[in-house]
C-alpha cells in the first residue's frame, strides 16, 4: 500500500509539474510574441504623440490576451498602463475599472499613470528596475513571480521596443495565474479522486491476494508440521497453476513419497525380521538333524549297518543343503553389491542353446511326476550377458516351475524377439499358482508362499532373490502373472541394447 500511495503521489506531482511547465512556456512565448508585435505599433503612436490612441491600443490588447500591459520609456518612466484603476469588491477580488474610466474620462493623465505605477510597483520596485535595465540592453525577460498587488503568482514577460536609434523602451506584460491555478486545483481534485479509488481497489486486491497466498501457505505449514510428526496421509487442496500451486503439488508429492517410503521401510523391516527368523529356522533344521544323527552314531546307540548308512546319508544330505544355502546367500550378497554389467564384461550368448541345455539337465527330474518340458526358442537370438549367470537364471525359473508342476503337467520355455527389438524369455507352468497378494514379495529372500515352511516343496527360498539380482545386473525387467489353479508365467524382457 505504501508503494501504491507513493506511485499515486508521484504521478500527481509529475503530471501537475508537466502541465504547469508546459502552460508557462506556452504562455510566456505567446506574451513575448504579442509584445514584439506591439512594438512597431507603439513606436508609431509615440512618433505621432497620440497618447489617447496609444492607451486605447494597449487597452484593446489587454482585453485580447488577458494580460496587464505596462509601457515604459527609456528612463524608467511609465508611459501607459492598461490596468491603472482597480478596487476590491465585496468578495475581496480586484475589479478592473480601466475601461469604465476610459469611456468616462478618456486616457489617463501622466500623473495618474505615475500614481498607478507607484501603486503597482511599491513592493517589487527594486526588481522592476533590474528587469527594465536588462530589457533596455536589448534582451527579453520571462519569469513567474509573486506580485503582492495581485496577491498571487503572475507571469511577467518583458520585451524591448525602439523609440529612436539610440533609445529603447520596455513593454512589460503581466498575467495573473488565478485561472490556471483553478485549473490545476481541478486536476489535483481529479487525480485525488482517482488515487483514492485506486487505493480502495488496491486494498481489495491486497486483501484478496493475501488470502490467496497466505491461506495456502498456512495450509502448507500445517501440512509440513503434520509430516514432521509422522502423519504423511494429509494432502493439500491445490488450485491454480502458479508457484504456490507448484509448491503445494511438491508437498503433496513429498507426502506421498514419504508415505510410500515409510510403508516400504515397514515392509522391509518385516521382511528383515522374517529373514532372520527364516535363516534361523533354515539353518537350525539341518544343524539339528546333523547333530542328532551324529550324536546317535558317536554314542554307539546305532549299530545296525543299514541304519548307520541311512544316518550318514541324511547327514550328508543336510550338509549339502546347508552348503547350498550358504552358497546362495553369498551369491545374493555378491550380486547385490555388483553394478550392472557393461559391454566389456558381457559375452554373446545363444539364448536358445542355454534353454535347451537347462531343459536337458532337468529332464531326469521330470520322470518322477511325468512332467514335460516344451521349448519354443528362436535359434538366431543372441543376447549380451554373463553366461554362468544366465544359466543360473534359467535354471532357477525352470526348477521352480518343475517343483510346482502337477503330475503329467507341462513346463513351457520360450524365447522370441519382439517388434521393438527386445527379447522376451518366458517360463510357464501349470501349478497351483501364486495368490495376487504374494506376487510383489516372491523376489524377497526366504519368502515362501507356503507360510508353514513345510518340506513338501524342497528349496531354500533364495532362488528368486538371486534371479532378481541377475535380472537387474543384465538391465532386464521381470513381470509375473499368475492365477490360482491355472499356473504361473514368468516373463523376462531384455532391452534392445542387450540384443545382438
Amino acid at each position: 500500500m505504501t508503494i501504491v500511495i507513493i506511485i499515486v503521489v508521484g504521478i500527481t506531482a509529475g503530471i501537475s509539474y508537466l502541465i504547469a511547465d508546459y502552460f508557462f512556456k506556452i504562455k510566456e512565448q505567446e506574451l513575448a510574441e504579442k509584445g514584439n508585435e506591439m512594438g512597431e505599433t507603439i513606436e508609431a503612436f509615440i512618433r505621432l504623440d497620440d497618447r489617447d490612441m496609444l492607451y486605447r491600443y494597449i487597452l484593446a490588447v489587454d482585453r485580447l490576451v488577458g494580460a496587464r500591459i505596462w509601457l515604459f520609456d527609456d528612463n524608467y518612466e511609465l508611459l501607459a498602463a492598461s490596468y491603472y484603476d482597480a478596487e476590491t469588491d465585496a468578495k475581496g477580488n480586484l475589479v478592473d475599472n480601466s475601461l469604465k474610466n476610459y469611456l468616462k474620462h478618456g486616457a489617463p493623465s501622466q500623473a495618474s499613470l505615475q500614481e498607478s505605477a507607484q501603486k503597482l510597483n511599491q513592493d517589487i520596485k527594486y526588481r522592476i528596475k533590474v528587469i527594465l535595465r536588462d530589457i533596455y540592453a536589448g534582451n527579453s525577460f520571462k519569469s513567474q513571480i509573486y506580485h503582492p498587488y495581485y496577491k498571487e503568482q503572475v507571469i511577467l514577460v518583458g520585451v524591448p521596443y525602439t523609440i529612436s536609434a539610440e533609445k529603447k523602451g520596455a513593454i512589460l506584460m503581466i498575467e495573473p495565474l488565478s485561472g490556471f491555478e483553478k485549473f490545476l486545483r481541478n486536476v489535483y481534485i481529479y487525480i485525488m479522486i482517482v488515487g483514492i479509488i485506486a487505493i480502495i481497489v488496491s486494498l481489495f486486491l491486497v486483501k484478496r491476494l493475501s488470502g490467496l497466498i497466505i491461506r495456502p501457505v498456512l495450509d502448507m505449514k500445517n501440512n509440513a508440521q503434520a509430516m514432521a510428526q509422522g502423519d504423511y496421509s494429509r494432502r493439500l487442496d491445490v488450485k491454480g497453476d502458479d508457484e504456490i500451486a507448484e509448491l503445494g503439488d511438491a508437498l503433496n508429492s513429498l507426502g506421498k513419497d514419504l508415505d510410500a517410503y515409510i510403508a516400504k521401510m515397514e515392509r522391509t523391516e518385516k521382511i528383515r525380521r522374517d529373514f532372520v527368523a527364516n535363516v534361523s529356522h533354515e539353518l537350525r533344521t539341518p544343524i539339528t538333524i546333523i547333530r542328532g544323527y551324529n550324536e546317535a552314531i558317536c554314542d554307539g546307540m546305532v549299530t545296525d549297518p543299514d541304519v548307520l548308512a541311512r544316518y550318514r546319508g541324511l547327514i550328508n544330505e543336510e550338509t549339502v543343503r546347508l552348503e547350498r544355502m550358504v552358497r546362495e546367500l553369498l551369491d545374493i550378497s555378491r550380486l547385490e553389491s555388483s553394478d550392472p554389467l557393461t559391454v566389456n564384461n558381457m559375452d554373446e550368448l545363444p539364448l536358445a542353446g542355454i534353454i535347451r541345455n537347462v531343459a536337458e539337465k532337468l529332464a531326469v527330474r521330470c520322470v518322477k511326476n511325468n512332467v514335460t518340458f516344451t521349448v519354443h526358442a528362436d535359434d538366431t537370438i543372441k543376447i549380451l550377458g554373463d553366461g554362468d549367470q544366465m544359466v543360473q537364471l534359467i535354471m532357477i525359473l525352470c526348477d521352480n516351475a518343475l517343483k510346482y508342476s502337477p503330475k503329467n503337467g507341462t513346463v513351457s520355455i520360450g524365447a522370441n524377439k519382439l517388434e521393438d527389438g527386445s527379447v522376451l524369455l518366458t517360463v510357464a507352468d501349470q501349478g497351483r499358482g501364486i495368490p495376487e497378494a504374494d506376487i510383489p514379495f516372491i523376489w524377497e529372500r526366504f519368502y515362501k508362499v507356503d507360510k508353514s515352511h513345510c518340506r513338501t516343496v524342497p528349496g531354500t527360498g533364495l532362488g528368486l532373490a538371486i534371479a532378481k539380482e541377475i535380472i537387474r545386473v543384465h538391465g532386464a525387467s521381470a513381470e509375473v502373472t499368475s492365477k490360482c489353479g491355472s499356473g504361473t508365467t514368468f516373463e523376462i524382457k531384455f532391452p534392445k541394447d542387450k540384443v545382438v
